[in-house]
């Protein structure tokens, strides 16, 4: 597994490709180099010359590559001219044509050979082109058509090749291919008399003429005839179609031909310049499908904005254009179209001033306006050589070839090129001068075999190409080919790669003055990165200068320096000052007799301005970004040129995706497959160019060490301390030390990277050879949908988990396929050892063991291969995908496989066992290695308790219903599906298995488990000595778990440890917390003093009895805070202090103090203060009468609306209930002032006479005691008596009650029966005495005395 030091390593070199890949990126756009109303190339700093303070004065631009002259056949056919020659090229097929009369030759112009001719026509040929076909409209053999006109006749020939040996057409590049031409026209239509001078077709197969009437026609072909169409038809867009109206003889124009035709096929835009010079513009359409006229610009007009622009200039250098070239996005955003004079000032031209950042179809041409003024080499004061008499010219990507007259029959062919200067603020070229022998017909750039064809990322739309030095590892030199009635001259325009390997060749290795100026011209890293594409060349016979390039890489690419080092001796190749008027040369002259490459030293005149001495290179690219990441430090040459190299190597992928996504149908649930971004074909020229690269560090390893002392490699540091200034030796070395070391650790960073580059490029590669999309189809949904979204930069730097899925992707590709994966195990071992290690192989043949297993009948041999997956399985000692592997163990019920696989890896991953030391020292965060090895073993028990999770819901799932839920055929049987019986089977014989283990964080693990599905029953169950650690430990790292605390004192009950549990039972009971019921705190005391209790019944001391009675009494304060929260759960629960006392009450166990004070008191619960007083024991006569009057004042008066009878039930069963619950205690249940209460308010109420004492009977109050409270009350002659409505109520009571006895004589017991009737006699007689004596209420009195003598009479007669 990588280390996280390397993945930052990754980061930081990848930070550095980003920021070369952006300075490649701060090249100015032509039109910023260019400025809108400007004129340039009259400053000696717009072509300034390769001084002679760098050396250069043979560096060579333009390289001739040979002479082709015409085949012989062709020049016997000039003798035979009648009427009419013309001839042309055909750079896209590699092929020149001629005319001569009526017949037409095409042959190769790179030998001379392939000759083609057609002689199907009639009449003198006056001009040809080769265009690209519209799609489907041909067979697919017909590549081109070769558009030929006659003044009466416009023929389509069809062209087809015959393939290369090779079998197929290498970047559509058919320069090796023999070429065809049909025997009949495709197409023929008629001119109507027009003469056609030129034809051009666009890239969609639009096919337009310029005719020498001036206007602008179209071929328009189709497959079939329409209704009001022919197959093939011409349409004039010149003209409106109310043109034929007008009769010929009103036409006062003039004739004004068109002679060239130029089309911006990235933007739609056709552009004409006619024989006067006069331009137009024409509008294609956004989709290239109409055609409609812009502007028409005179050269009257365009005259008169250069003049305004160029006011020194003299406008006779304006008066003739002799060609245009339209600009491509590519080329510019704000430019458009360049035109060319006959003394080589290009005008710039734009066709929408607002079309810098918008797209095609919303910056459609709307004019043609000139913006820039470019003049030609020569016009400074000290310089006169100046092209003139042009009569050709050719614009590629900023560089410009013009062919001006010298004489008759010679020319001179210039070419200038701001490639020297790709990151200046203003546009700076050089310039070439090269003769000709003869005249020049036409200059084209040759269609070469590219490198690759990748595309760039769109980082910018439209995109600009690079300047050359950033892509020249990538493109061939660009050839051009220069046509005249000789024959073809083949000229290339060199690569600065190209000129610094004819600098190495020509003097005979790097250790010369002329290559050390290459390295000033250039500046040191961009030199660097050119000395590393012949360094890294895989070409045999470019061995040696392999070899010189890498010398001079080492020779002059400096030394990193710290900021603030003293610059005693300045670096070589640091920044050009430009002082001489040498020019940069072309290589020899060109002869019509001999054109071969001259021998050295032939050279061309010189034509260059002078510069100034104090001239620097521009700020605008001074050093690399990857500076700034590393602010203290001012890296080498060789560091930047490195970065630079590798960094242009993949720019062209390494912002890009590295999928992109096709459905399958236009329907919005279709599938969405992941095709590669990169075709195998050009992924192997990126991993052979990482892997030159490669192989150039390697051999070079001592770059990234300090093979040096610090004291060789530090000019100056031996000298006097008076050199050195103010700072001392010491402290300049220890710069310098700083400086080397961080650069050594960047280049070892760099390495890292090329290498992981070169890994993920090959396995990219694999993939693709095996249909990536089949691959990328067996990634799973998360893994699909970040890949979809990954560029290459993601996968190189953060994507090893990526690329591991794509490999698994791939193995499973194999496996599914019954295919053995040695071969792809080998495969991938050679290509990305790092991405798939010993450890992958490995898994990969276990992969392809369990698959076997699974499909396998016999089980001796499936068991045999399911133990064989089990120990390869075990052997890899990186992360493995447990859960994957696990879940197929599962299918093939191989449970011991998953306990020992997923205990082997938690070892494998964790072999230090950290994890179980930051889990007894609970858990503390700044264990970070604990916690990092703690989460990875939990990842890998996690995998057996989700098989113990599918096997207990399978064995608790219901039985399927033997009915069928529908009518139809019986519905399949799942064989495979465990039932009830076989789940509960492996459940058990999985967890004996497990509970085997010594791994104690695995034990834990378990019972977390057990715990989280409700089991606690079961964990209580196993004997293992992990179970009590665990739980004490769970509940002392979460005191506040009631759950484990509950799982505690269970254990503890369980193991007969009943003190501890009675504790615990205590503690729970106690704690302060809601999520507990005042109910279930009761019962955890009632628990805890049955554990207290059994514990005394195995040891008793004192203690334990001490703990006993604390528990019993908390138990009577419990009770009592239920009565009081139950009371209070009566008040109405929209009163917030209900709810705020219901909740501390639920919340804790109170004291008795409490109680009282803050609830009982607070809410008047007259009862509960009752059972508080009594239960503390306090006792106060007058509180508890007041108490008690509280209790049956609250209960008349609820009482008050219901009738009498009711009143008496409600009354009674009140007294009943409080009576038996203090009759034990007569202090807390005052019999006397209860019953004188009671009959007051009987007597209020006029209630029924007996109730009262009838409901004290009903508590087992003694009637003889009864007798005499109401006696006593009765002689103390209350004055309330007197003033009631019945004065004679207590007596008349009192009778009631001796009657009562008298009916129920058993109320009494047998022994005290006859004294207590003798009392009641003493009493009767002396009640009747009293009557007797009053005077008032004699009717009441007499009848009271008549109930007291029956009464006398029953009592007599129960003695």
């Amino acid at each position: 597994m990588y280390s996280q030091n390397h993945d930052d390593t990754l980061h930081s070199s990848s930070q550095h490709v980003q920021s070369s890949i952006q300075q490649d990126r701060s090249f100015k756009e032509l039109a910023t180099l260019l400025p809108s109303g400007f004129v340039s190339g009259n400053s000696d700093l717009d072509y300034p010359s390769v001084s002679e303070s760098v050396s250069l004065s043979h560096l060579v631009e333009l390289s001739t590559v040979k002479r082709v002259p015409l085949p012989p056949d062709l020049a016997e056919q000039f003798q035979h001219m009648k009427c009419n020659c013309g001839m042309g090229v055909f750079p896209t097929i590699s092929r020149a044509w001629l005319s001569i009369d009526s017949d037409i030759y095409v042959w190769n112009y790179e030998d001379g050979g392939d000759l083609a001719y057609f002689d199907g026509l009639n009449e003198t040929i006056l001009s040809a082109g080769l265009v690209k076909p519209k799609p489907g409209i041909f067979k697919p053999h017909i590549k081109f058509l070769l558009v030929v006109t006659t003044p009466v006749k416009i023929a389509l020939l069809g062209v087809s090749f015959t393939k290369p040996q090779q079998g197929e057409f290498i970047d559509n590049y058919y320069g090796e291919a023999e070429m065809h031409l049909l025997p009949d026209p495709l197409f023929s239509i008629p001119t109507d008399n027009v003469y056609m001078l030129s034809i051009v077709g666009t890239a969609s197969g639009r096919i337009f003429l310029a005719g020498k009437d001036g206007c602008i026609y179209e071929v328009v072909y189709q497959a079939h005839d329409g209704w009001f169409s022919r197959k093939c038809y011409k349409v004039n867009h010149s003209k409106t179609s109310l043109s034929f109206l007008i009769p010929s003889i009103l036409s006062f124009s003039d004739e004004d031909p068109i002679v060239q035709i130029s089309i911006d096929d990235s933007r739609h835009i056709l552009y004409t310049l006619s024989e006067c010079s006069n331009l137009c513009v024409y509008d294609l359409g956004a989709d290239c499908s109409t055609m409609s006229l812009i502007s028409r610009v005179y050269l009257n007009t365009l005259i008169k904005e250069a003049r305004a622009i160029a006011q020194s200039i003299d406008h006779s250098h304006f008066k003739k254009i002799v060609h245009i070239s339209a600009l491509t996005q590519k080329d510019s955003r704000m430019l458009h179209v360049v035109a060319v004079t006959h003394t080589g000032v290009r005008l710039y031209m734009t066709t929408n001033v607002f079309a810098a950042n918008r797209s095609v179809s919303d910056s459609r041409p709307c004019m043609l306006k000139l913006l820039h003024v470019r003049l030609p080499p020569g016009f400074t004061s000290n310089s006169n050589q100046r092209p003139d008499n042009v009569h050709a010219a050719h614009f590629s990507q900023g560089t410009v070839l013009l062919c001006a007259s010298e004489t008759e029959d010679s020319d001179v062919l210039w070419c200038i090129s701001p490639d020297a200067f790709p990151f200046e603020q203003k546009l700076m070229e050089t310039y070439v001068k090269l003769p000709i022998d003869s005249h020049a017909w036409v200059i084209a750039e040759m269609k070469g075999e590219s490198l690759t064809k990748v595309k760039r990322p769109s980082i910018i739309d439209p995109i600009l190409d690079p300047p050359l030095v950033v892509r020249q590892h990538r493109q061939l030199p660009t050839r051009f080919v220069v046509l005249s009635a000789h024959g073809s001259y083949l000229v290339n325009k060199l690569r600065p790669v190209d000129q610094l390997r004819q600098l190495m060749v020509t003097n005979g290795g790097p250790d010369n003055n002329m290559v050390q100026s290459f390295f000033k011209l250039h500046m040191v890293d961009q030199a660097c990165a050119s000395c590393l594409i012949l360094a890294c060349s895989r070409i045999a016979q470019d061995q040696q200068v392999s070899e010189w390039a890498a010398q001079a890489f080492f020779r002059y690419g400096g030394e990193p320096k710290a900021k603030g080092m003293l610059d005693t001796a300045r670096p070589t190749g640091i920044g050009p000052s430009f002082t001489s008027t040498t020019p940069v040369s072309g290589q020899g002259m060109l002869q019509a007799s001999n054109i071969a490459t001259p021998a050295a030293g032939m050279h061309p005149g010189l034509a260059s301005t002078p510069l100034n001495t104090d001239y620097q290179r521009s700020p605008a690219y001074q050093g690399t970004a990857s500076g700034d990441l590393h602010p203290d430090i001012e890296f080498s040459g060789k560091f930047k040129g490195l970065y630079l190299y590798f960094s242009r190597l993949l720019s062209p992928i390494w912002d890009g995706k590295i999928v992109h996504e096709a459905r399958l149908s236009k329907r919005k649930d279709a599938k969405i497959v992941f095709y590669s971004s990169q075709d195998s074909t050009d992924l192997s020229w990126f991993l052979a160019e990482c892997l030159s690269l490669n192989t150039f560090l390697d051999k070079h390893s001592q770059f990234s060490d300090i093979s040096q002392s610090i004291q060789d490699q530090t000019p100056g540091l031996g000298r006097a301390d008076s050199v050195l200034g103010l700072q001392s030796k010491q402290e300049q070395r220890s710069l310098l030390v700083f400086a080397v070391n961080a650069e050594k650790r960047a280049l070892q960073d760099l390495e890292q990277l090329v290498k992981r580059s070169c890994e993920v490029l090959a396995l990219w590669k694999l993939l693709c050879d095996h249909q990536f999309h089949i691959v990328a189809s067996h990634l799973i949904m998360d893994a699909q949908e970040r890949i979809s979204k990954m560029t290459f930069n993601d996968l190189v730097v953060n994507g090893k988990e990526m690329c591991s899925s794509m490999i698994s992707a791939l193995i499973s590709c194999y496996i599914g396929d019954n295919t053995t994966t040695d071969a792809i195990s080998q495969k991938l071992r050679d290509v990305c050892p790092t991405l798939y290690t010993v450890d992958d192989a490995i898994c990969s043949k276990a992969t392809e063991m369990l698959s076997a297993a699974l499909e396998c009948e016999t089980k001796s041999n499936k068991d045999q291969l399911l133990r064989d997956s089990l120990q390869y399985f075990k052997q890899i000692s990186h992360a493995l995908n447990l859960v994957s592997i696990c879940a197929d163990f599962h299918k093939a019920h191989f449970y011991n496989g998953v306990i020992d696989l997923c205990l082997a890896a938690a070892t494998k991953r964790d072999p230090q066992n950290l994890a179980l030391h930051y889990y007894k020292n609970g858990q503390p965060a700044e264990l970070k290695k604990g916690m990092d090895a703690f989460v990875k073993r939990l990842e890998c028990y996690k995998c057996i308790t989700d098989i113990f999770e599918s096997l207990l819901n399978a064995s608790q799932a219901l039985a399927e219903s033997p009915l069928p839920s529908r009518p139809g055929p019986a519905p399949t049987v799942d064989t495979k599906k465990l039932t009830r019986d076989e789940a509960a089977f492996y459940f058990e014989d999985m967890l004996q298995r497990a509970l085997k283990s010594d791994d104690e964080l695995f034990h834990v693990a378990l019972y977390d488990w057990f715990v989280a599905r409700g089991l606690t029953d079961r964990l209580l169950q196993i004997n293992s000595s992990f179970v009590e650690p665990y739980i004490k430990r769970a509940a002392n790292h979460n005191p506040d778990n009631l759950e484990m605390l509950d799982l505690l004192w269970k254990y503890h009950e369980k193991t007969n440890n009943y003190a501890a549990a009675a504790r615990i039972l205590a503690k729970l009971a106690d704690r302060h917390s809601t999520d507990l019921t005042l109910q279930q705190r009761i019962e955890y005391t009632s628990r805890a003093i049955m554990c207290a209790k059994s514990s005394n019944l195995i040891t008793s001391t004192a203690t334990d009895g001490e703990f006993l009675h604390e528990l019993e009494e908390k138990m009577e304060v419990a009770r009592l805070q239920l009565q009081v929260f139950e009371a209070i759960s009566q008040f109405p629960g929209q009163d917030p202090r209900v709810q705020e006392a219901l909740s501390q009450l639920s919340a804790q166990l109170m004291d008795i103090t409490k109680l009282y004070g803050d609830y009982a008191e607070v809410f008047q619960l007259s009862e509960c203060k009752l059972s508080i007083v009594h239960c503390a024991g306090h006792y106060e006569p007058l509180l508890v009468e007041s108490l008690w009057q509280e209790i049956l004042e609250k209960e008349f008066q609820e009482a008050s609306n219901k009738p009498v009878t009711s009143q008496v039930i409600i009354l009674t069963n009140k007294i009943v209930s409080l009576g038996k619950q203090y009759q034990t205690s007569e202090r807390y249940f005052p019999v006397s002032f209860l019953i004188l209460f009671l009959e007051k308010k009987s007597i209020e109420l006029q209630l029924t006479i007996s109730w009262v004492f009838k409901a004290f009977l009903a508590v087992n109050v003694p009637l003889q005691k009864l007798h005499q409270i109401y006696d006593r009350h009765y002689k103390a002659k209350d004055p309330f008596w007197q003033t009631s409505l019945s004065p004679l109520h207590m007596v008349n009571v009192i009778c009631s009650l001796l009657n009562h006895f008298a009916d129920t004589p058993s109320l009494v017991p047998s022994i005290e029966r006859r004294s207590f009737i003798t009392t009641c006699l003493d009493c009767i007689a002396s009640y009747k005495v009293e009557l007797e004596a009053t005077a008032v209420h004699r009717q009441v009195v007499q009848a009271m005395l008549a109930r007291f003598k029956q009464l006398q009479a029953k009592l007599d007669k129960l003695l």
